[in-house]
C-alpha cells in the first residue's frame, strides 16, 4: 500500500497539491496554500488596501 502519507490537499490559490511536509502556509481562512502563491496573492490584491498609519 504505497502512496502519500497524507491525502492530497489542493492549494486554495493555484489548485496544485500542497506538500504538507514542506509547505506550512495557510491563507487568511486557514486553508492550505503554497507560500509563493499566497505572497503573490497578497501583494497583487487590490482588495487589500494598506492599513492607515496611526498618528502619535
Amino acid at each position: 500500500m504505497g502512496g502519500h502519507p497524507f491525502p492530497e490537499i489542493p492549494c486554495t490559490i493555484c489548485a496544485k497539491p500542497v506538500d504538507l511536509q514542506a509547505d506550512l502556509t495557510a491563507d487568511e481562512n486557514g486553508k492550505a496554500a503554497h507560500e509563493h502563491c499566497y505572497v503573490q496573492h497578497i501583494t497583487s490584491s487590490n482588495s487589500n488596501p494598506p492599513a492607515p498609519m496611526m498618528a502619535d
